[in-house]
């Protein structure tokens, strides 16, 4: 370049590297460190039930669909971890996950109400992520049409066998409360780590019945049961009746005064907290809001309504912030009401 080429081009020049300079300052300020960090990477998600059941249909179901909300675009798998009524996968992601937002469970719902009635555990419920819930969690309990008993008021006179998961799911709590409480006669068989696992106990004659099951379970493993009418509901695991079964009576109204009432209440509170997603707990600040802003662009979105709506898979999507004041409340029952809630779930 002659001189005076370079004369009349240098300040072009100066200033093209100085755009590309400010270009380059820009592109980093403007980074995203949430989509770095993901890009590449993998999300899974822990079910802790075996496959099958209602909790790995909504598992799946959403690893087929989180990942495009997600900065950076991560590929979601499900793994399985089934044991103790998903106690195995709620220690699994509180305690032996990196704590950086790969690892997020869906549990029992029922687990929110150990630590509220002084339950010791390697986790505390409220101290995990909540991304946010799907649906809450009101199951049917169902027995055989031709079972010695087809309503709770029979249980008071004649056994039934339910089949239950964990000792800390509704399966097995409701019908031990029932039994304090009310006087039946319920014998509950636990150790069935899934819905479908329960249900073929009951096909099979190994029970006859089953302590808890949603609708949309029964819809998609065994939907000729509903309609040649070979099962009958005893009632509603849940605050208020099944908006599809307006026959079936929920939990509480069974009770018999108000103290019972509020028992009652509390202990079917945690199917409020029903299908949600946990991440690990202590999850960076940033991932965390990415991941709960995420969820609730999933549950808005076309795609993943209209797959929901093809599996039968029911959906009452709530927040992660507003999950933890259902928790909260839940701590602020009456003490009254907790010591009684304690002496009717305590395992025998």
């Amino acid at each position: 370049m002659t001189r005076k080429l370079a004369t009349i081009l240098g300040p072009c020049l100066s200033l093209g590297l100085g755009a590309a300079a400010l270009a380059g300052f820009a592109g980093a300020a403007v980074a995203d460190p949430v989509a770095d960090f993901y890009k590449g990477k993998s999300i899974s998600i822990v079910v802790g039930f075996s496959p099958g059941g209602g909790y790995d249909l909504y598992g799946r179901l959403v690893a087929r669909h989180l990942g495009n909300f997600v900065p950076g675009k991560p590929d979601v798998i499900v793994q399985n971890k089934p044991g103790a009524g998903s106690g195995v996968a709620a220690s699994y992601i509180y305690n032996a996950t990196p704590k950086d937002g790969t690892q997020i469970g869906i549990f029992l719902s029922h687990l929110s109400l150990n630590r509220v009635l002084g339950k010791q555990t390697n986790y505390v419920f409220e101290k995990f992520t909540w991304l946010g819930r799907l649906n809450t969690t009101q199951n049917l309990s169902v027995v055989w049409a031709d079972a010695p008993v087809t309503t709770v008021e029979e249980a008071k006179k004649t056994e039934v066998v339910l089949a239950a998961s964990g000792p800390e799911s509704a399966t097995s709590r409701v019908p031990i409360a029932f039994n304090r409480l009310l006087g039946t006669k319920f014998k509950v068989v636990r150790g069935y780590d899934s819905s479908i696992k329960m249900a073929v106990a009951m096909e099979q004659g190994e029970t006859h019945g089953v302590g808890g099951i949603s609708l949309q379970a029964l819809q998609t493993m065994r939907p000729q049961w509903l309609a040649e009418k070979k099962i009958r509901f005893l009632y509603v695991t849940a605050m208020e009746r099944h908006k599809s079964m307006p026959d079936v009576p929920a939990v509480p109204e069974f009770a018999r005064n108000e103290a019972e009432r509020q028992v009652l209440r509390l202990i079917m509170s945690s199917s409020d907290v029903g299908v949600a997603l946990a991440g690990e707990p202590d999850i960076p600040g940033e991932r965390a809001a990415a991941l709960r802003q995420a969820f609730l662009r999933m549950v808005e979105d076309k795609a993943f309504l209209a797959e929901a709506a093809s599996m039968k898979l029911d959906l009452d999507p709530l927040g992660g912030e507003a999950l933890m004041g259902i928790m909260a409340e839940m701590g602020a029952m009456p003490e009254a009401v907790l010591d009684r809630a304690r002496d009717l779930l305590q395992i025998d």
